[in-house]
């Protein structure tokens, strides 16, 4: 997978809407110490701040699928907050 071309295609943050593209990143949702790679299905777009706070466990990602719509949903806890996020 081509990080770069994620973020382009992306163009911002699934959790915050951020599209500075330099403060963009790639997250495995799966990680790679447990085997995650870096594919369409196990990341997602985030910026620094977001990533930060999916490391820390403010944002718990607990699973990414594919709607009948053609787009990717996030069944995900934020500070607390059960929440499905488009993305």
């Amino acid at each position: 997978m081509d990080k770069k071309n994620k973020k382009r295609v992306d163009g911002k943050c699934c959790f915050c809407g951020e599209d500075d593209y330099c403060l963009l990143d790639v997250h495995r949702i799966k990680p790679g110490e447990e085997g995650g790679k870096y594919t369409k299905a196990n990341t997602i777009t985030s910026c620094a701040s977001c990533h930060r706070k999916c490391h820390s466990g403010r944002i718990k990602i607990f699973a990414k699928h594919f709607t009948s719509a053609g787009r990717y949903v996030l069944l995900c806890e934020i500070d607390g907050k059960e929440q499905i996020v488009e993305c």
